[in-house]
């Protein structure tokens, strides 16, 4: 099972599961004039060279339109920052109860805490409907937990 977590600059300051709600209805539309988007625009080749700046090794890959996808080094990790317009989607393995699975979090933590830094991205994880600050680092445990609670129960439904 493939993991995910959305992270997106809040054009308040501050992302609502309203503001969640609205995206997951009406992202993949472009007719929506710029004051209705609850998340900033972003430039995702510019921020693509941000994420390489902080981690050489990531792989660029051309997405569709002017997306990026931003692959880990070791494949078997299996992890991706797909990079759009209006955000920033990582992707990673479901590893339950697997020192792995630990692994894996604390390198996506640094991504998010890196794009929480530079921008204030806040993120999002569908899968626990977790919504958090990226500056959290006792969230990751949390998830981790959560994780390894929730997640064989999804697996097996």
């Amino acid at each position: 099972m493939i993991y995910e977590i959305h992270l997106y600059v809040p054009k308040t300051g501050e992302l609502t599961p309203a503001m969640l709600e609205w995206l997951f209805e009406n992202g993949e539309r472009n007719d929506h004039p710029e004051a209705y988007w609850p998340v900033c625009k972003l430039k995702p080749h510019a921020l693509a060279r941000r994420l390489l700046r902080l981690d050489q090794t990531l792989v660029p890959v051309q997405g569709p339109a002017n997306d990026v996808e931003l692959h880990y080094p070791n494949a078997e990790l299996g992890i991706v920052l797909y990079v759009h317009d209006r955000g920033v989607i990582l992707f990673f393995p479901y590893m339950a109860y697997s020192i792995y699975s630990r692994i894996v979090l604390g390198i996506c933590y640094t991504y998010i805490r890196y794009l929480y830094d530079i921008a204030g991205f806040w993120s999002f994880d569908p899968q626990l409907d977790i919504l958090s600050y990226g500056d959290d680092y006792a969230a990751l445990e949390h998830t981790a937990v959560l994780m390894d609670r929730v997640m064989p129960k999804l697996l097996t439904t």
